[in-house]
């Protein structure tokens, strides 16, 4: 949906709820397949409409006369079958179109909703700016001395029932057109527009009424209701001082018939909009979302579905995967490899030195016998040690590696450190392959100096396919990435999220990522995979709990846009957690992983 603003040189100071505001008018803005509720507008009515902006509080309408709805619609193929009406805030005086309209809009139409702002009749009002406030001025002092009552809200005009009423069934008439279903859709309220809501779903005939709705910082006042209710998702803060002090007995009632959910937040105020707080009444979208998700109210994505990526010599690796590393003991990396194969990772990364190779290989086994998925749909990595290295050594270090694993091939075998004979152990390797108890051979970790991966593919037979480093936000490894697609090799990302400990509570809670996580109801975590699997890196979380193994990979039904991604690049330092140092090659030299 594109909107056209043209401003106009009418710019005026005003007092707005006791603040000294600039208020500058504007031409009416253009939207592009705006729908009349009720047929083309009558002479005039259109332009009774005055437009205006507030410097730092977005683009207000006041004596809108004719409604309409402004369609926000998802991309092909990406909705989730629910439609949304967003009905703004503004008293019934004016709408406000800033957070808790255009922005709203945009946030929904991202998560898969069609959604649509209702431009409802209000309040003919002074159109004498300075009247205009007074009149403000004295409304508002009256609501807000209702609100401390705990029991009182505006009185909802008729006309702005009779449009929300009308936007569902619209709505609901077109659902195919929409590409929604047409007993899935719910009205989002904010302030005044969460009373419209609310009168929605008490008020309403049957093929009117919204399927489902939330009032945000909207007044609940109980008042008679009717037997069954629709779901009501209710957020609002206690320092509101119009609805901060309502809510509770209509939040009892309402549970007595049907489904209701109320989020009292401690800060916020009023207009909290989509979130721009440090408070958390910033999180409501993202619980809204989850809450449409456990009632069933949207449309199941897609299974998962994670791509592939083709390699240098033809196969094709899972692009998302588990790392193994630091998982304890073979028993607890079984049941996290188990856990990670039944949420839909097919790409598992271990390693001789992690000491869990045979958790690995029996929840393969065991995955493969319980859901008939053959082996060689998964994608099995290990690493050869520096202390299995060289001629005859590391030949025998991968058979008791399949041993270890109870595999009949490995689908991917590193060199796991730059240390000792890896070009001996190169060979070695190149002769499994030939052998076929090797698909592909990569490189771990071969970043201590700029010449250590060209010399080695200057040396070999088999040319690395996949070299795997340390790579997040932070530390974007831009050289690296360079010279790995000049040799036509694959990057494989190890601490995706930031290394752990410190560093991953530094990256999980950057400012920047929390408020795109926030955008799309996603976690922080979710936002960085997914900026890893949109930059084209091959990705490894690793974790031992279910709960983060499953949110790991539910990062393919939604993607950063352009922006976004600029966004978390430009946090990009290279600034490794992990510093190699040349004394840690010798050190790697003394380890010896046991069988």
């Amino acid at each position: 949906m594109n909107r056209t603003l043209l401003t106009m040189a009418i710019t005026m100071t005003t007092a707005v709820f006791g603040q000294t505001e600039k208020v500058t008018y504007i031409k009416p803005p253009v939207f592009e397949g705006q729908i009349y509720l009720y047929g083309q507008p009558k002479p005039g009515d259109a332009e009774a409409e005055q437009w205006y902006e507030i410097e730092g509080r977005g683009q207000f309408v006041r004596n809108v006369k004719t409604p309409t709805l402004i369609p926000y619609l998802p991309e092909r193929g990406r909705g989730n079958g629910a439609a949304i009406i967003i009905a703004p805030g503004g008293a019934f005086l004016h709408h406000t179109f800033g957070s808790g309209g255009y922005e709203a809009a945009d946030w929904f139409r991202r998560q898969g909703f069609a959604t649509f702002i209702l431009k409802y009749r209000v309040e003919e009002t002074p159109r004498d700016e300075a009247e205009y406030q007074a009149y403000v001025q004295k409304k508002m002092a009256g609501y807000i001395a209702g609100g401390k009552s705990g029991n009182y809200a505006p009185a909802t005009p008729d006309y702005a029932i009779e449009d929300a009423n009308a936007a569902v069934r619209l709505v609901r008439a077109r659902a195919p057109e929409f590409g929604v279903s047409p007993d899935r859709i719910g009205i989002v309220g904010f302030s005044a527009g969460a009373l419209m809501a609310v009168y929605n779903a008490e008020c309403a005939p049957a093929g009117d009424r919204a399927d489902f709705i939330a009032s945000i910082y909207g007044q609940l006042v109980l008042r008679d209701m009717p037997d069954k209710l629709p779901p009501l998702f209710a957020a609002m803060s206690s320092d509101d001082p119009l609805s901060g002090q309502s809510g509770f007995e209509v939040i009892q009632a309402w549970q007595k018939r049907g489904v209701a959910e109320l989020h009292l937040y401690g800060q916020g105020g009023h207009n909290f909009g989509m979130g721009h707080t440090p408070f958390t009444s910033a999180l409501w979208p993202g619980q809204f979302m989850a809450w449409l998700k456990m009632l069933g109210l949207l449309r199941p994505a897609p299974e998962n579905t994670v791509p592939g990526l083709q390699l240098n010599n033809g196969t094709v690796m899972p692009q998302f995967g588990i790392g193994t590393f630091n998982q304890g003991s073979d028993d607890v990396c079984y049941a996290s490899v188990l856990t990670a194969l039944r949420a839909g990772y097919r790409h598992i990364d271990t390693a001789h030195a992690y000491q869990d190779e045979r958790g690995v290989g029996r929840a393969v086994r065991q995955f493969c016998q319980e859901s008939g998925v053959p082996r060689s749909q998964i994608w099995v990595t290990s690493k050869l040690w520096p202390t299995e290295y060289g001629a005859g050594v590391s030949a025998q270090a991968i058979d008791r590696m399949l041993e270890r694993l109870q595999l009949d091939y490995i689908d991917l075998l590193y060199v796991h450190q730059p240390a000792g004979d890896y070009l001996g152990a190169w060979r070695e390797m190149e002769n499994a392959v030939a052998q076929g108890k090797v698909r592909t051979l990569g490189v771990s970790d071969f970043d201590y100096d700029d010449h250590m991966l060209d010399d080695l593919v200057a040396a070999v037979k088999i040319k690395p396919a996949v070299l795997q480093i340390e790579c997040h936000p932070y530390a974007q490894r831009i050289a690296m990435r360079q010279k790995a697609a000049w040799h036509g090799i694959q990057v494989e990302t190890w601490f995706p999220l930031g290394g752990g400990g410190k560093g991953n509570e530094s990256l999980l809670n950057n400012p920047t990522i929390v408020d795109i996580a926030r955008m799309h109801g996603k976690t922080p975590a979710q936002i960085i995979l997914r900026w890893h699997v949109q930059e084209g890196f091959s990705v490894i979380p690793g974790s031992k709990n279910p709960a983060h193994i499953c949110e790991n990979i539910d990062v393919f039904d939604f993607e950063l846009d352009g922006y976004e991604m600029q966004r978390i690049r430009a946090l990009n330092t290279e600034s490794r957690f992990y510093i190699p140092q040349a004394s840690d090659l010798e050190r790697f030299l003394e380890f010896k992983p046991a069988d």
